[in-house]
């Protein structure tokens, strides 16, 4: 018997989500050391020694369960975010709070929107979910075209996600557009907006979507200690709604889905907030470094609002340039899974510390020949 054959179309159909090679594999495969890993989007500088001490105090407690209310961080970070402690929802990295928007709000029949050429969780869950996924393409500046967005909506839709910043591309949509597009979508539709890379942004024109909520009660907003935060390992993002919503959410929330480990460094984190704006200056500064480098090396580079850059440079495969980067100890995102031509030659390069930028420009000159 095909044991496959068991199971929901969408399920068969979807590709499990392909990380980024870690270190030690692409050293193993290719006998290198030193190997800079620039392909996940990850902060390269590391979590403060404050915050891997707190975590350490909290590892001799492993053995008993987590607080599953996660009482402690959620009030803190309410406070800090000046909004009401049953506003926020945590949850194992901001992909479980996506997970859990869909799960308790779409029924078969029923879609989420979201861009193509966006992250691409949204179209693995859309498809594993009851093929709910429908996807809007960007716009020529390869940012989220709202007003396509707006009119793909339909009776049956029940979330639109907008990722803003936008990964891949590293592009934003304005505060204008954004608000424009908010009076256009039905009360009863959830607007998720997914503001992972938020703490890099610069812009004076990005939205600042806390205080919209008071006027939209759909809106719904995602963020995440894994990126300037440098968590990513211990996976642990929120969400910020409604009261209303986040008390039905709740009901599909994992039991103790937030670790130990993870409230504390996040609590951690939050005491030692004044960190993150130097964070993002050198972030900034490290990444106009790299776009100038790049664009001298022939690849078109996308204006990012992020700690990745995307490039492309035309007639060239990104998965044959990654893969000649990886024997150079280079590990960089090839772009063919988020659906963009191969022969576009489109890479996704994190942001690094100044000499692993270096070592990528100095990698990619020689691949390039």
């Amino acid at each position: 018997m095909d044991l496959k054959s068991l199971f929901r179309k969408g399920i068969r159909e979807a590709r499990p989500y392909a990380p980024g090679k870690p270190i030690s594999e692409v050293e193993r495969e290719f006998g290198l050391r030193d190997v800079v890993k620039l392909a996940s989007n990850e902060n390269p500088e590391g979590p403060l020694p404050e915050v891997v001490a707190a975590i350490r105090t909290a590892v001799a407690e492993v053995n008993r369960y987590p607080d599953g209310a996660a009482h402690e961080l959620t009030h803190a970070l309410a406070s800090f975010l000046g909004v009401e402690p049953a506003a926020i929802l945590l949850g194992n990295g901001s992909n479980e709070v996506i997970n859990m928007l869909v799960r308790g709000l779409v029924s078969p029949g029923e879609n989420v929107i979201f861009a193509q050429k966006s992250f691409i969780v949204y179209p693995l869950i859309g498809r594993v979910h009851f093929e709910t996924g429908r996807s809007v393409p960007l716009d020529a500046q390869l940012r989220h075209d709202l007003p396509a967005m707006a009119d793909a909506i339909d009776d049956k839709t029940k979330v639109v996600i907008i990722c803003n910043p936008n990964n891949p591309t590293g592009t934003y949509v304005t505060a204008a557009e954004f608000q424009r597009f908010l009076q256009r979508v039905p009360p009863r539709v959830i607007v998720a907006v997914d503001e992972a890379y938020y703490e890099y942004v610069t812009a004076d024109d990005y939205p600042q979507t806390l205080p919209l909520r008071a006027q939209h009660p759909n809106l719904f907003i995602l963020r995440t200690f894994s990126k300037i935060h440098s968590l990513a390992g211990l996976r642990i993002g929120y969400g910020i709604g409604h009261p209303d919503l986040v008390g039905e959410l709740h009901k599909t929330r994992e039991p103790f889905n937030v670790n130990s480990l993870s409230q504390a460094g996040a609590l951690a984190c939050l005491r030692h907030w004044d960190v993150v704006a130097p964070r993002a200056r050198r972030n900034r500064e490290q990444r106009e470094w790299l776009a100038a480098e790049l664009a001298r090396l022939g690849l078109q580079v996308v204006p990012s609002q992020t700690n990745f850059l995307f490039c492309t440079l035309p007639g060239r495969s990104g998965a044959d340039l990654a893969e000649r980067l990886l024997r150079e100890g280079v590990i960089v995102r090839p772009m063919d899974a988020f659906g963009l031509s191969d022969g576009e030659g489109a890479l996704r390069i994190s942001v690094g510390l100044p000499a692993e930028n270096r070592r990528c420009v100095d990698a990619l000159a020689k691949v390039l020949g």
